[in-house]
């Protein structure tokens, strides 16, 4: 009723229309469409994605040194398990042993990483356990940041045999073919170092030394005539050798006894002037 009013109240004179308010006529402009920031891992982007923890690459390393009685029949069974396991051998050194040192056998073993822990069990078992160590490296990134770069230059080289199918220029095609060259070299370098950590991730290394009880090497055998004539040679060679020791031992004594013996000599020879 009060709008009414007011409006009788204008002079009808005015010829100017009176504009609305605007505040209560105009209807509101659209918003802009909203459109989403692309994922920072989404399809085109080449970042390395972190592993889950259940996907984490662990390479393992183990060492073991073990005392047997017989250290070439312990290291025979140890190479057994290791092939039972589906491993293999790397490497093999042995040292017979001498008066001054106890026989040894060294083995570099690859034990499936599914393995390890039943094939140390095993191997355990074959003498007396001086020292063991495990260490595990996560290679999870490395790992990765090799597939992604193996991946990056994959493309790299798709494109210039790309370049180089459709060249018209002979300038542009050798310059495509030096590059392609060179990008070929790197793949092929990044394929090897990623088949070798896998190789590592797959296969844990166990290194194996195998100690005798004992000082001293195996036994000699002698055969035949000239080998007792050998037999009775190293008799001869090692009674001259005790002997030789036996008098270094001594010599310290044998030198203050007569060191004492001068001096007592020398006390009666000159008690016996006085009187």
């Amino acid at each position: 009723m009060t709008t009414q009013a007011c409006a009788a109240g204008h002079s009808p004179s005015s010829t100017a229309p009176e504009a609305p308010p605007a505040a209560a006529t105009a209807a509101p402009a659209p918003a802009a469409p909203f459109t989403a920031a692309p994922p920072l891992n989404g399809p085109n982007d080449n970042t390395p994605k972190p592993a889950a923890d259940e996907d984490r690459d662990i390479v393992k390393t183990a060492s073991l040194t073990l005392t047997a009685v017989d250290t070439t029949a312990a290291a025979d069974k140890a190479t057994a398990i290791v092939t039972d396991a589906g491993g293999r051998v790397d490497s093999r050194s042995e040292d017979a042993g001498s008066s001054s040192g106890r026989a040894h056998v060294a083995l570099v073993l690859r034990v499936p990483v599914a393995k390890l822990d039943k094939t140390l069990t095993d191997i355990k078992g074959l003498g007396t356990v001086n020292t063991l160590e495990i260490k595990a490296d996560d290679v999870t990134n490395q790992r990765v940041d090799l597939d992604a770069r193996i991946t990056a230059l994959q493309t790299s080289v798709d494109r210039l045999l790309g370049i180089m199918r459709d060249a018209k220029d002979p300038d542009a095609l050798i310059k495509a073919e030096n590059a392609l060259s060179q990008r070929q070299a790197d793949l092929d370098s990044l394929r090897a170092q990623r088949a070798h950590l896998g190789e590592q991730i797959a296969f844990s290394t166990l290194n194996l030394d195998v100690y005798a009880e004992n000082f001293g090497g195996p036994i000699k055998q002698y055969h035949g005539f000239f080998g007792q004539v050998e037999r009775g040679w190293d008799g001869m060679v090692g009674f001259a050798s005790g002997a030789v020791m036996l008098f270094g031992l001594l010599l310290p004594w044998l030198a203050a006894l007569a060191l004492a013996g001068g001096v007592g000599y020398a006390a009666i020879r000159l008690l016996t002037r006085r009187h």
